[in-house]
């Protein structure tokens, strides 16, 4: 076979490349977005959050006696500010994803974006696990045993992880749920741990760890 000349490289390249376009033009943008620098700062925020109000409710616990003693007036304004900061971190997502959904498509609507995210694929998936976790925590509520509610959300938020390290392919996503599932495990066995501290060993250390490993910069992790 006759070696090929230069203009057919050429061509070659620019066949390869139109392809590789058209490929990418044709995948789910989900697929295409930046996550991990859309969520890092959004993860980093709830996981000081998560631990800034659970020392301020043990603050109160101290200062009152218990949770039923703090007045009703100090609950209502720190629940607001607490939905406030969710609502803010809400957009804070959002936004991040967007940006970096415009960085690949620009002009697409935040509307679009979700339709290609919660797909009837991501419905099937986490409805059951939705059920059977608010199932499992009313009835741990019911029955008297509340101090497992915070065990089974941290492996229900495993569960979720390991789910979006499958769709996703980010690797961090599957070891958070590691952490997620062992740690709720944990407070499970151990059940004498209190609520605060169990939230903040569980869903606060495994956001702050997520977090982390995506502020590492690309290059480490790969040598890692």
């Amino acid at each position: 076979m006759d070696a090929l000349n230069r203009e057919q490289l050429d061509q070659l390249a620019e066949d390869i490349a139109f392809v590789k376009k058209a490929i990418e033009k044709n995948s789910s943008i989900v697929q295409r977005i930046d996550f991990r620098s859309s969520l890092r700062l959004m993860t980093l925020l709830t996981a000081l959050a998560i631990f800034f109000f659970c020392g301020l409710f043990y603050a109160l616990n101290k200062h009152f006696g218990c949770f039923a003693d703090i007045p009703l007036s100090i609950k209502a304004i720190v629940f607001s500010v607490i939905a406030s900061i969710g609502i803010g971190l809400g957009f804070l997502k959002n936004s991040g994803l967007l940006k970096s959904a415009r960085a690949v498509e620009p002009g697409i609507s935040l509307m679009r974006l979700f339709r290609e995210y919660f797909s009837i694929r991501i419905y099937r998936h986490f409805i059951p696990m939705g059920v059977v976790l608010v199932f499992s925590c009313l009835y741990a509520t019911a029955t008297g045993n509340s101090r497992f509610v915070i065990p089974l959300c941290s492996i229900g938020a495993g569960l979720v992880y390991t789910t979006f390290d499958a769709m996703l392919g980010l690797k961090e996503f599957l070891r958070t749920s590691y952490w997620f599932i062992v740690t709720g495990c944990v407070v499970f066995v151990f059940n004498t741990i209190s609520p605060l501290l169990s939230l903040c060993l569980t869903l606060g250390c495994g956001l702050l760890l997520l977090s982390a490993m995506w502020y590492v910069p690309k290059k480490k992790r790969a040598e890692a």
